[in-house]
């Protein structure tokens, strides 16, 4: 069972010391916790939007992981599961509104702990009012590993060793296993010019895929395609000593003073004999309006994890714990950005940065996203 706890995160990871970090460290504070009367374990990683403000919620479930998730806003559902590829959770919705009939998206992760149908995948919901949703299903890839090596340039490719990796280590438990490949960290936006984008993560990496229509994103056809072109269309590779270990979008971006500006969160790993600690830090990346391809990249983590809030997860032989700041709406008042983050996946934090000064250092050289740097795989 998970739960979250107050501990250090490790001080390998931190970026206490940096100077950035300390100019800009302007409000911290914890801006919504779970409310245990109401069944809430934990509430965490929110979406906003024109002052519609929706978060995740844990709550206890008799399944195998002991919890599920739903989508709340004011207090109340607005998301839960209903259908079998979601039963297990409704995760990190994110905002958008497609400008042709001013329908807002709900983009979630749908969670399902079958190891041979379900996994992680991403679906849509639609609504003008917040009170009534449409849902119309999966938008992702329902490809399972063993076809995805072979679409992405076979097991010596990037994606294709990402994916032979994680079949070999399935394998290793059953023989027979051959799950879809995840997909998570998902949201739509509509460049002015051209088509519409899914920003998305598939294996380690963020990916931006154009796409025609929603009913275009809901054919296998399409993400077979879309496949090949899996590492022309990615937009950051895992890289940086805090972001070594996987990368991906928080909320949707939105446009400040003319600029495209969302957050990115990179992970770490550290093993210590039966102990495996991941630290999840956030920061700020600017994006190019046409195509959202990341320009340029805070490389200080900005948004680090709050000691206060531990993810554990403990079994008989091994003991996880996750250090979180996943960092996944903002909003600007007058010169302020303010970030609110999932933090150890048990609350809601915000916290505010001096605008100007972050859409300058956005545009120093060494935040240009060519100076990022990329980790090789072996």
């Amino acid at each position: 069972m998970e739960e979250c706890s107050d501990d250090e995160p490790p001080a390998s990871r931190q970026s206490c010391n940096s100077n950035l970090v300390e100019i800009v460290n302007d409000r911290r504070e914890i801006l919504l916790s779970p409310d245990e009367q109401k069944g809430e374990m934990a509430v965490c990683n929110p979406a906003l939007y024109e002052g519609h403000f929706i978060y995740r919620v844990r709550e206890k479930s008799n399944n195998k992981y002991g919890e599920i998730s739903v989508v709340k806003k004011d207090g109340e559902v607005i998301l839960s599961p209903e259908h079998e590829w979601e039963k297990d959770g409704i995760e990190d919705a994110r905002i958008s509104k497609n400008p042709e009939n001013e329908e807002c998206h709900i983009i979630y992760t749908a969670y399902s702990e079958n190891k041979q149908s379900g996994g992680t995948k991403v679906a849509l919901a639609t609504t003008t009012n917040f009170k009534k949703m449409h849902k119309h299903g999966i938008i992702g890839p329902q490809i399972r590993l063993e076809e995805g090596i072979g679409l992405a340039g076979k097991k010596n490719s990037y994606y294709g060793s990402i994916f032979e990796k994680e079949l070999r280590e399935r394998r290793k438990e059953d023989p027979r296993s051959n799950p879809y490949i995840m997909d998570k960290d998902a949201t739509i936006v509509y460049p002015p010019h051209g088509k519409p984008i899914l920003l998305h993560r598939i294996g380690d990496s963020i990916q931006a895929t154009p796409f025609n229509s929603i009913k275009e994103l809901q054919t296998q056809e399409f993400w077979r395609n879309a496949f090949g072109r899996l590492e022309k269309e990615t937009i950051l590779y895992p890289g940086e000593n805090w972001a070594s270990e996987k990368v991906g979008l928080g909320g949707t971006p939105i446009n400040i003073d003319g600029r495209m500006i969302g957050h990115v969160h990179g992970v770490t790993r550290k093993n210590t004999g039966n102990l495996t600690e991941y630290t999840y830090n956030s920061t700020f990346a600017e994006f190019d309006p046409d195509t959202y391809k990341i320009t340029s990249i805070l490389r200080d983590p900005l948004l680090t994890p709050n000691p206060k809030f531990v993810f554990i997860e403990e079994s008989k032989n091994e003991i996880i714990k996750k250090f979180i700041n996943f960092a996944t709406a903002m909003d600007v008042t007058s010169n302020i950005i303010s970030s609110y983050s999932g933090v150890g996946d048990c609350a809601v934090e915000v916290r505010t940065t001096n605008k100007n000064h972050q859409l300058a250092e956005l545009k120093k050289s060494h935040n240009l996203i060519q100076n990022w740097d990329r980790l090789t795989l072996n």
